[in-house]
């Protein structure tokens, strides 16, 4: 991940409120649920920015690890949880590749909204590789928001899931923070978001796990991206 990006999550920025990412998580975690039944299980979320997915899980679980890679999110984080003694905080300060530093085994992995600040495919295999390390035999591994270069965007499918789904004010109103805060679009001009071939890392991972599904379905805010659901 490019240090720009880093040191611009490492400080307020305009999604540290958003209202949208507040809503995506509700949607993330309800899918979720349904899923993988998240009740009591050990949970690892990567990049857990200010903590919002982790909020949802608290409703049946309290067995939560988070990291990132932003001082900010991770100090509003310890102060948020602070008086869960079983959720754990931690700062990883370039990347995730040493998650077996954490001494720790988990039952369900999310990383929600990440891959697109790598640099490379190759980033998302390490990645991959990491999480192999502090998984066990059965683990789910969600990788959410993928920017797959082979889409097309469809944008009426966008802005329908918006207003079926209750966040279409909030979608205009990010719209225009974005507009009137240009260092985020800046950066977004100058680092481009990392667009895969999802596909062909499936096929990278398909060795190192048990079983690897894309997941067509709007299971985030993002509707048009795709998802890697990973069992080791």
């Amino acid at each position: 991940m490019s240090n720009k990006w880093i040191n611009y999550w490492s400080k307020k920025n305009i999604w540290s409120s958003s209202k949208l990412w507040k809503k995506n998580s509700i949607i993330l975690f309800n899918y979720s649920n349904k899923k993988f039944f998240l009740k009591n299980k050990k949970i690892l979320d990567i990049g857990c920015g200010s903590g919002e997915l982790i909020e949802n899980i608290l409703k049946i679980s309290n067995n939560i690890c988070g990291v990132d890679i932003s001082n900010n999110y991770v100090s509003t984080c310890i102060k948020k949880f602070a008086q869960y003694k079983d959720i754990k905080i931690y700062l990883f300060k370039k990347n995730y590749d040493e998650l077996f530093k954490l001494n720790k085994k988990f039952d369900i992995i999310f990383c929600n909204s990440v891959i697109q600040y790598f640099s490379n495919e190759n980033q998302v295999i390490n990645l991959i590789k990491s999480v192999k390390k502090v998984s066990k035999r059965g683990t789910k591994f969600l990788i959410s928001d993928i920017m797959d270069k082979n889409d097309k965007k469809d944008y009426i499918k966008f802005f329908s899931y918006s207003i079926l789904r209750g966040y279409f004010f909030s979608l205009i109103f990010q719209g225009v923070v974005l507009f009137f805060n240009p260092k985020y679009r800046k950066l977004e001009n100058e680092y481009q978001l990392l667009e895969v071939d999802i596909k062909r890392i499936k096929k990278k991972i398909d060795k190192l796990c048990k079983k690897v599904v894309i997941l067509n379905q709007p299971i985030t805010v993002n509707v048009n991206r795709k998802h890697l659901l990973i069992e080791f």
